[in-house]
């Protein structure tokens, strides 16, 4: 199944049979555009991810406020991996996205499909909207929400979900840390989620 952004086109230029290229120039973020989250998003290097599964009331539709997105040179989504390992280029690093909050603290949850959220567990953390005494910038929130998800992923290898949600395990053979995209964050009544994205899941 093929999916595409509206900017993108498909290129013949030899004639038909010839081999076909997709180009495309970075599409708007979904959320900018106050519609629902796709499915499906083509990243930057033409891979296709498919969109963790959110309850609806997780739906940027139903966000307090406009979320905060995250991109590298205009393209959505950051890989997690990346961030980690401090290879990612953000757009807008040092934008200060909770300062006019006026928050000293909010609350951070994955809301991963098949395990089990709640106060205590690793898919959800206390977020502190200052590092030492500066605001949380873009480029460490977007780290904040990466950590969460490494620390998700090492307790929850390889251990069992609920029925029906076997293709979002993590585990080596499943979902894998470096499957992991952030395209974004938004926050409904006191607690920002994620929107995340997977690649090889088709």
């Amino acid at each position: 199944m093929s999916y595409m952004q509206p900017n993108q086109t498909i290129v013949n230029s030899s004639g038909a049979g010839s081999y076909y290229a997709l180009q495309a120039n970075p599409s708007p973020h979904p959320a900018t555009m106050l519609v629902e989250m796709p499915p499906y998003w083509r990243l930057r290097d033409g891979r296709l991810a498919k969109r963790v599964p959110r309850l609806q009331r997780f739906s940027p539709s139903q966000q307090s406020f406009p979320g905060i997105t995250f991109s590298s040179d205009g393209w959505c989504g950051v890989r997690v991996k990346d961030i980690l390992r401090n290879r990612a280029s953000i757009d807008c690093p040092t934008d200060l996205v909770f300062a006019h909050h006026g928050w000293r603290a909010t609350n951070l949850s994955l809301e991963w499909p098949g395990y089990i959220a709640g106060s205590s567990d690793a898919s959800r953390c206390r977020l502190y909207t200052h590092v030492g005494n500066n605001p949380m910038t873009r480029e460490q929130f977007a780290l904040r929400i990466a950590e969460l998800i490494q620390d998700l992923y090492n307790r929850a290898c390889d251990k069992p979900v609920r029925v029906g949600y076997e293709d979002w395990a993590f585990s080596e053979n499943k979902v894998r840390l470096s499957d992991v995209y952030i395209l974004s964050a938004h926050y409904y009544r006191n607690v920002w989620v994620p929107e995340l994205y997977v690649i090889n899941m088709e």
